[in-house]
């Protein structure tokens, strides 16, 4: 059986569960509860990180090494484009925008949002039994501390992601503009990075998580502030018609 450990909300683990869908791959998301994650994790990678894709006797960690893994296993469902120049136009915007957006968007949420213990217990466990819940209610001062500390830092590394994320919206909405897809003529990893990055600022429905009410005012003026940006548009209809979910695609607890 194959399994993806993820964090239900997670952009990254997004990006390999979409990639997965993509390629037909049946599977089962596996729900984690963070913090004692790490013990899981050490298991199958020398990392902490997830997602972590365990096919067979294969563990790939990462959401770029299981695209990478799952383009060699299914070499008929491509995410790849075949030329040389456009394959490396292609990876060298997935590493660009997950940095300018995915990570950039991950600390400007994270900087508001731990201040709501709710909230955050519902995007980590909303899968999980009621007692995880409970241990991660009761483990959730640490986890806080920890979380600010590697994602969030400090006001002024927030205001700096914020700069980095506005101009790599801008930088995209001119692309978006000239073509359905960022690079070439058909849907690529390049598309399904990118907009399963914005997936947390889009909220789109076909999005395997029930999205929660966003508590935080500063956040949801975000939110609305962005909500009518071609980028935006983009990553709607992106999901639209390129998101389709297996059937057993909601995730699971450990």
């Amino acid at each position: 059986m194959t399994r993806l450990l993820v964090f239900p909300h997670s952009h990254f683990c997004e990006k390999a569960r979409w990639a997965l869908d993509h390629h037909g791959v049946a599977h089962t998301p596996v729900a984690i509860l963070p913090g004692v994650h790490m013990i899981t994790v050490r298991r199958y990678g020398p990392g902490t990180s997830v997602p972590v894709l365990i096919d067979g006797g294969n563990a790939i960690q990462g959401s770029d090494r299981i695209l990478d893994h799952l383009e060699r296993q299914h070499p008929g469902t491509p995410l790849l484009p075949e030329a040389p120049e456009a394959r490396a136009q292609c990876l060298a915007l997935e590493r660009e925008m997950e940095r300018d957006l995915g990570v950039t968007l991950r600390s400007i949420l994270y900087h508001r949002l731990l201040a709501y213990p709710d909230f955050i217990r519902y995007c980590f466990t909303y899968p999980l039994p009621r007692a995880r819940q409970l241990a991660f209610t009761l483990m959730y001062p640490a986890l806080r501390r920890k979380i600010h500390e590697v994602y969030v830092g400090s006001d002024a590394a927030v205001a700096a992601a914020r700069e980095r994320f506005d101009a790599a919206m801008t930088r995209l909405s001119a692309r978006v503009g000239e073509s359905p897809y960022l690079v070439g003529d058909r849907f690529s990893r390049a598309d399904l990075s990118v907009a399963a990055m914005l997936s947390l600022l889009v909220m789109p429905p076909e999005h395997p998580m029930p999205w929660p009410q966003i508590p935080d005012p500063e956040i949801r003026a975000l939110v609305d502030a962005y909500a009518g940006h071609p980028v935006c548009a983009w990553v709607r209809e992106q999901y639209r018609t390129h998101r389709h979910r297996a059937p057993a695609a909601a995730a699971r607890p450990a």
